[in-house]
């Protein structure tokens, strides 16, 4: 498969080896690239690891950073065309992939492609499914990056876990500050890991969401390494961090727009600030309506049989992605074997 997978790790064995085991289940013949941030007894664990499975090709880099900033280092390592972000807790479906591919090369007007995504949530055990939902991905289609930032923003939805064409991939990480970088320019981890680079995904081109089974992502309590991202954007926003990130954000944004639409800065950098705030302030109002739901459901949940109770509501009944419907889904069924410890 000419696809290159960057898997940025640290300390995650049980994830990474979970991982590493699907794509061997699936005979995987594209290219898994490990970015490992991990300590040093881990680092000789997931050596051996990956060292036992021969038929699979894998690439190891020790390094530290974010993961974008460590992509950014190692995107000369992708020997294949077309290039994916994957946390090493994410699965993507052989098909789903191949169809992505498939798609971007006969549809040269768009840099990604994406397909159907879900998410397994394990809030009891690692091992345990406790209910399935949907997990909604980019879909993004206009003439100029103006008109794109416009949609995403206005509506947003992750484009990350797209397959893109390496070369726009490039193109997406050059405003990421590297690990060098990162505390003097832009040391909130939300912007310069994450708002970033899919603001460039999306001002450098179109992506197209596919109806195929693609993507899934297991949430689970392990999920925010080093605790670095507040729970709620209220905290965020008035984080020590948080503007001086902000700046070097809209900064790197209209550059980008200038250049692309052939604009004025000070005109694209007015823009993107409109579309970045409408963006942020629907978020927070967004928060604000559900906090006090949020904060109730928390403590009602540290009631067992309450959780209990919720959890199977939620697997079987109350959800268009039912448990029993998802397992015996030709496409997710590896998927969900792996995640319950049972390949």
């Amino acid at each position: 498969m000419n696809l290159s997978i960057f898997v940025p790790t640290k300390n995650r064995f049980y994830y990474l080896s979970k991982l590493i085991k699907y794509y061997s289940s699936i005979n995987f013949n594209g290219e898994l690239i490990i970015l490992d941030s991990s300590d040093d007894e881990i680092i000789e664990n997931i050596n051996k690891l990956i060292q036992s499975f021969k038929n699979l090709n894998i690439k190891l880099f020790h390094s530290f950073g974010l993961p974008c900033a460590m992509m950014k280092k190692y995107i000369d390592e992708a020997s294949n065309d077309y290039v994916v972000f994957s946390g090493d807790d994410d699965y993507f479906v052989k098909k789903g992939m191949m169809d992505c591919i498939k798609f971007l090369e006969i549809n040269s007007n768009f840099s990604g492609c994406n397909g159907e995504g879900i998410c397994v949530h394990s809030s009891s055990k690692k091992n345990k499914i406790d209910y399935i939902d949907d997990y909604e991905q980019a879909n993004v289609n206009g003439i100029n990056s103006m008109e794109r930032i416009n949609q995403q923003f206005n509506k947003y939805k992750v484009p990350i876990f797209s397959i893109f064409r390496k070369n726009y991939f490039k193109k997406f990480l050059e405003p990421v500050p590297t690990k060098e970088v990162f505390e003097s320019s832009c040391p909130d981890k939300a912007i310069a890991d994450e708002y970033i680079i899919e603001g460039a995904m999306v001002a450098y081109g179109n992506i197209h969401k596919l109806n195929s089974p693609y993507l899934v992502r297991h949430i689970h309590k392990e999920r925010n390494i080093d605790n670095l991202v507040p729970d709620f954007k209220k905290d965020w926003i008035n984080t020590p961090n948080f503007e001086k990130s902000k700046n070097y954000f809209f900064i790197k944004m209209s550059e980008i727009i200038s250049k692309n639409d052939k604009i004025d800065i000070d005109q694209a950098l007015k823009f993107f600030n409109e579309k970045f705030n409408i963006h942020l302030n629907y978020e927070l109002k967004k928060e604000k309506k559900y906090i006090l739901k949020i904060f109730l459901s928390k403590t009602l949940l540290k009631i067992r049989p309450i959780k209990n109770l919720r959890y199977f509501l939620k697997r079987n009944i109350f959800t268009d992605k039912k448990y029993s419907k998802i397992k015996t889904n030709k496409d997710y069924s590896l998927i969900i074997n792996s995640i319950e410890g049972k390949i």
